[in-house]
């Protein structure tokens, strides 16, 4: 059975005829040209990356604040990539998005061979790559200036490399050993690319032990895996002194609901029917042979991401970030089994072995993207403005936060400290501009103790002992959230900052509500001249001098500002 499988995928494998590699590279081409021509905002995580750059291109350390080693970053691939370029004195805003849709065309030409290593035919090759290609999601995150393109470039080639070393497994034995190794380091580079990269080990270990019990290649796979990421982990650890990153407070299972939502979302963006064949195929049981285990694997990839977008709580963005890195796969997975998929029912067999039908999958996949892309892509009389976009001036000007930055470098001297909630454009803009300041992040993603403070493992620790207390579970969870919120405005206070931003949209949350409703803050902090803007977003308070012995025990000592923070005839 084996040897047929293999005879059968090289039949159907890509011939690399002229006219097809000719449409490969338009789907690439017109990938590029989308990614670059839409209309997005400028992703505000990004920025969180280029600050980090630039202080370790300066050779103050892959920090954030200096003297303070946090890794608030989620890919360490990603943030060694965007710190070489920073390097290479590149601007960062328009050099690191350009990378990243780069990394998104090189993975529509992965998704075309991984097509062919599965064995689809021309039509299905070319309908996963341009699939892809043509994405809103997937041009939207290719161009964001975050590590989206390059984990989901890495994930394809990895399930690759898997299919090859194992589905069917090549002739050669020692080929087969060098493939699983060569996979092995693969998967460590994918844990390197996300965090949740590393579920892929796992499941790669667990498809090796149940197809025959192959303890071997388990094993080829694991020792590099292991030994690549298990390096990356003590340097993490001498580094920050810490095993997991800043970044795992983003994980809110509370928000299991806003992230099923979206991922209803996922499904309807991708036309509802074409989804669903990839499970209609493996409900049929009379397909047995190998083929159909590699078709398993690229839907266990799929369903164990979605999984982790569930535990995450989903993204407070949308176009769904935790599931598009598995697009390509499950494109490949669907359009392999559209050629295959046979209904004892239908006159045909095989519904969607007609051009008709394949075409009519290929609307219902695009057709909410294509329409989006249509919306986004400039008028005539906004070229002007695009060009904006990949230039030196890569940001409005009269946007709150180049605005705020541009304040806050007028206002406070090098060694001031500033608490705020976005740590994007403001830290960046003003470390750009040579200003030594330092921040306060009370949303928490580089700033280690916030962090603690909510992240999970501190919920459930609060939640057992309330529960152990004899309160029920309401009770013990609102007991948590009021001493999360109690140590966590006790930090901020205690840190001192020169200046709190808080940001108009983010002050109904109830940290910064337990933040602006303690006694310490009412004693310490004044309300001073808005940042100048038509519409004023954020509201700035300064530490009134003298009374920084009032704001909470241990406070960070900084160096007081040479001159007044802001006037207060403004104060409203």
């Amino acid at each position: 059975m084996i040897a047929s499988d293999r005879q059968a995928t090289r039949e159907v494998a890509p011939a690399g005829k002229t006219g097809e590699l000719a449409l490969l590279a338009t789907a690439m081409l017109l990938c590029a040209a989308c990614a670059a021509t839409i209309y997005l905002l400028r992703d505000e995580d990004a920025f969180i990356y280029y600050r980090y750059a630039l202080n370790w291109a300066r050779g103050l350390g892959l920090v954030f604040n200096v003297g303070e080693p946090v890794e608030g970053y989620s890919s360490p691939c990603w943030m060694w990539i965007v710190g070489w370029v920073a390097k290479l004195g590149w601007t960062l805003p328009v050099a690191v998005p350009a990378l990243g849709i780069g990394c998104g065309v090189a993975t529509v030409g992965a998704t075309w061979r991984l097509a062919g290593h599965m064995g689809l035919d021309r039509f299905g090759r070319l309908a996963a790559a341009g699939g892809l290609a043509l994405s809103y999601p997937f041009l939207y995150w290719s161009r964001s200036g975050l590590e989206t393109p390059l984990f989901s470039l890495l994930l394809v080639l990895t399930a690759d490399l898997y299919l090859a070393a194992q589905y069917p497994p090549p002739a050669d034995p020692a080929r087969r050993s060098r493939l699983q190794i060569t996979g092995g380091a693969a998967l460590a580079l994918v844990g390197l690319a996300r965090p949740e990269g590393m579920l892929l080990l796992p499941l790669v270990m667990a498809d090796r032990l149940t197809d025959r019990r192959d303890w071997r290649g388990a094993v080829r796979y694991l020792v590099p895996a292991a030994a690549g990421y298990g390096a990356y982990l003590l340097w993490r650890f001498h580094t920050y002194g810490s095993l997991v990153p800043n970044t795992s407070v983003k994980l809110y299972p509370m928000l299991a609901g806003r992230a099923a939502g979206q991922l209803a979302g996922y499904w309807i963006q991708l036309g509802l029917l074409p989804p669903l064949l990839p499970l209609l195929f493996l409900l049929d049981r009379r397909q047995q042979d190998s083929r159909r285990r590699a078709l398993s694997f690229l839907i266990a990839v799929v369903g164990l991401f979605a999984a982790f977008h569930l535990v995450a709580g989903g993204e407070y963005r949308g176009e769904f970030r935790y599931l598009v890195p598995t697009l390509p796969i499950l494109l490949v997975a669907l359009w392999w089994s559209a050629e295959r998929l046979e209904l004892r029912w239908w006159s045909e067999r095989r519904p969607f072995a007609s051009v008709q039908a394949r075409l009519l999958l290929v609307v219902l996949l695009l057709i909410c993207s294509v329409a989006r892309i249509g919306q986004d892509l400039p008028k005539a009389n906004e070229w002007p403005q695009l060009r904006k976009q990949w230039t030196e001036q890569v940001d409005d000007p009269s946007d709150w936060r180049v605005i705020a930055s541009r304040w806050l470098a007028d206002k406070l001297p090098d060694g001031g400290v500033v608490a705020v909630g976005q740590m994007g454009r403001i830290p960046y803009y003003l470390a750009a501009g040579g200003c030594d300041v330092a921040f306060v992040d009370t949303l928490g993603l580089v700033d280690r103790q916030v962090s603690a403070i909510y992240r999970l493992d501190h919920k459930l620790g609060a939640l057992a002992r309330g529960l152990a207390a004899g309160g029920s579970l309401a009770q013990a969870l609102e007991q948590g959230r009021r001493e999360r919120h109690t140590e966590f405005a006790g930090h901020v206070l205690g840190r001192h900052p020169d200046l709190i931003l808080i940001e108009i949209g983010l002050a109904v949350s109830r940290r910064m509500q337990a933040l602006m409703e303690s006694p310490a803050f009412k004693e310490c902090y004044r309300k001073v001249a808005d940042v100048p803007d038509d519409e004023p977003m954020i509201w700035v308070y300064a530490l009134q001098r003298g009374r920084e012995g009032r704001c909470g025990a241990n406070p960070r000592q900084v160096q007081a500002p040479a001159r007044p923070i802001a006037s207060a005839s403004a104060t409203r």
